[in-house]
């Protein structure tokens, strides 16, 4: 059991606990979890971060079809949030929310332990990243200048049977937060960190 001792009565507690159950002392170092829709809230305003590039994307898949700029946009969604997380604790979308990721020690979370947390997206974005490289090499994909143009030419591939399995791991990675201690999802117990609210 993941323990900690209180500062007034010195007996072990439960890491999560807010309060000793021995004595009623609040907990050192005890930070609120932050639930599961703040986390969703943070999430879409990071999304809204990354629309230039999303933009981006689009225009680059419909338009100027360069392998190239579809690689160097890829590169900001491999850095952004481990760095963030690592560097200030929290991405821009955790920190207008008010929250933030720590260590068991209430720290912020070293680079390696960052990208560890970030796993599960990591590979999310290298399974979306491989999909689309893949769809710029079909033949016919340069004359494509609509969505709709661009699924006709589109052939099933490994990728394609990949991404539904990997978005339905990251929904269960995510969800199982509702069924544990301090709502740490499994990319935190990965890491071993803690989404939590700020400090007033």
């Amino acid at each position: 059991m993941d323990t900690t001792k209180c500062e007034k009565c010195g007996q072990e507690a439960e890491r999560w606990a807010e309060f000793c159950p021995h004595c009623g002392e609040p907990m050192a170092g005890y930070a609120r979890p932050a639930g599961f829709w703040i986390r969703v809230g943070a999430y879409i305003i990071d999304m809204l971060v990354f629309l230039p590039i999303i933009i981006l994307v689009f225009w680059n898949t419909l338009s100027l079809k360069s392998t190239a700029l579809l690689v160097a946009t890829s590169i900001p969604g491999f850095l952004y949030k481990p760095c963030m997380e690592s560097f200030f604790g929290a991405t821009l979308g955790k920190m207008s929310c008010g929250i933030k990721v720590i260590n068991a020690q209430g720290k912020k979370l070293g680079l390696f332990y960052a990208y560890a947390r970030a796993f599960p997206f990591l590979v999310a974005a290298v399974v979306a990243l491989a999909s689309r490289i893949v769809l710029f090499s079909v033949p016919g994909f340069e004359s494509a200048t609509s969505f709709v143009a661009l699924g006709q030419l589109k052939t099933p591939t490994y990728w394609d049977a990949v991404n539904p399995l990997v978005t339905v791991l990251i929904l269960i990675d995510c969800i199982v937060a509702a069924f544990t201690p301090r709502k740490r999802a499994l990319h935190d117990l990965l890491a071993d960190s803690y989404c939590v609210y700020k400090e007033p």
